[in-house]
């Protein structure tokens, strides 16, 4: 596992269970999770690619 995805997973984890556990009635609160879930995610791949690069 890269160190960039080392660092962001259990951040990534951790964003994943406080959206799992809000009520599926909180539209835009788990929106809002998924938006900073996707922009970690897009963090890691956009890390991994430029060290590709290195």
């Amino acid at each position: 596992m890269s160190p960039v995805r080392e660092h962001y997973n259990p951040i990534i984890t951790k964003l994943l269970r406080e959206h799992d556990s809000l009520p599926h009635e909180q539209v835009e609160e788990r929106k809002s999770f998924q938006r900073h879930i996707l922009f970690l995610m897009n963090a890691i791949k956009m890390e991994e690619f430029s060290e590709s690069f290195a």
